[in-house]
């Protein structure tokens, strides 16, 4: 029988939080994660600013909001605050990181020189390959296919078993034209973690950098950036930093910072950006150096929501919950019939527990019919129950799948 006891049954308390659990049995949050009261009374805070103060609430309130909310970003990473660069989402900020890669791509000497100065050993020539996974999501690999025409290649390894990539194979890709490896920390499809700091360690010995697209990890998936391996972080508010759509990050090692010059930009990248000098551009010494326009204050609104509850809980509890229920979850379906495609070693899954099924997309809408909300990608039901889900709701979800994928048991012909 399926182990029933997921650790921390005290945070289901949170659940008053959260009006979108009162509505349906919602175990999607790998796509969109519930919205909190908190972050209601953030937005509210933000219309009534700019009632009260209008243009003043830029100067009173909102670059400081926009500062709290970096460093609440830095502090679930374990980095300062002022080494976090805002973004609408993670396609912009990986354009401003695509353009200050161009000069490796084409190996310019002053830019490899500066490489090594920073402790990359890259190498006298140029570098014009980026290495990304076939279970990547598709920004990672669409931002370097449009750079084609500026001789970038992109490399896409393929997957043996369908559920995560090797260190291996990312080893036989990775050669002496490699500039970067851009990968997910989490696989939005499976849910596998990629082992990044691994990883790391192999891109930096053959003289390559590593990106890593923590969307499906951040919040879900401790993380000390401090002490890490990775070069370059994006991720999001969307999924399990429960603060919805329209605000992204960017964190560059600082050490790199001098050496990665974005040629995208925005007046947010000056370092005197209300100096308004129109002939000149000095970039920020800090994580700003990678922003580009007006961050847009409602939605940094609803994240700043969103982070303050995922600091005062603590990820690691968000995380043993969130496994805990996983394996649930997974158990569950093994007994069911169905056909689970994810990790079965809980350290090495985040937030996603994937069913196999012919026509997924048939499969979540007759559960939406039923107020049971999940998702599907190509041949899967993509299921990720979060900390504020019971296990009953669990155990539902397995239920109703094994009643409307085809082939089960029982299910509805």
């Amino acid at each position: 029988m399926a182990q029933t006891n997921a650790r921390h049954p005290e945070l289901l308390a949170y659940r008053s939080e959260f009006p979108l659990l009162d509505a349906s049995v919602y175990l999607n949050t790998c796509s969109l994660g519930a919205r909190s009261e908190r972050s209601r009374r953030r937005l509210e805070a933000f219309l009534a600013d700019w009632d009260e103060l209008g243009a003043r609430a830029w100067y009173r309130r909102w670059l400081g909001a926009l500062d709290e909310l970096r460093a609440g970003f830095g502090a679930i990473l374990g980095v300062a605050g002022d080494e976090i660069s805002l973004a609408p989402n993670v396609s912009s900020a990986l354009s401003v990181v695509a353009s200050a890669l161009d000069p490796i791509h084409r190996g310019d000497a002053t830019t490899l020189d500066r490489l090594r100065g920073a402790g990359v050993a890259a190498g006298g020539a140029a570098r014009p390959r980026v290495v990304t996974t076939a279970l990547d999501f598709p920004t990672i690999g669409h931002q370097w296919l449009a750079r084609a025409a500026l001789g970038v290649e992109l490399v896409v390894v393929p997957s043996a078993d369908g559920l995560t990539v090797e260190l291996d194979a990312f080893a036989a890709a990775i050669d002496e034209r490699t500039a970067l490896v851009a990968t997910g920390h989490v696989l939005y499809t499976t849910g596998a973690l990629n082992d990044i700091e691994a990883l790391g360690r192999l891109c930096h010995e053959r003289g390559a950098l590593l990106l890593v697209d923590a969307y499906q990890a951040t919040g879900l998936v401790p993380t000390d950036l401090g002490a890490s391996e990775v070069d370059i972080y994006v991720s999001g508010t969307l999924k399990w930093l429960f603060g919805g759509p329209g605000t992204a990050f960017l964190r560059v090692r600082p050490e790199l910072r001098d050496v990665l010059l974005p040629t995208t930009t925005g007046w947010f990248s000056s370092a005197h950006q209300f100096a308004f000098a129109i002939d000149e551009l000095e970039l920020a010494s800090n994580g700003r150096r990678y922003e580009l326009g007006t961050p847009s204050i409602p939605s940094a609104s609803i994240a700043r929501g969103g982070t303050e509850l995922v600091l005062e809980i603590g990820v690691e509890r968000l995380a043993e919950r969130t496994r805990d229920l996983g394996q649930l979850l997974i158990g569950l379906a093994d007994e069911a019939g169905l056909a689970v495609r994810a990790m079965r070693v809980p350290n090495r899954r985040g937030g996603i527990v994937a069913v196999a099924a012919d026509d997924p997309k048939a499969v979540v809408n007759a559960l939406a019919a039923e107020g049971i909300i999940v998702d599907y990608r190509p041949g899967i039901v993509r299921c990720s129950p979060a900390f504020y889900n019971t296990e009953d709701e669990v155990r539902l979800v397995v239920e109703r799948l094994a009643a409307h994928v085809p082939g089960v048991a029982g299910a509805v012909s």
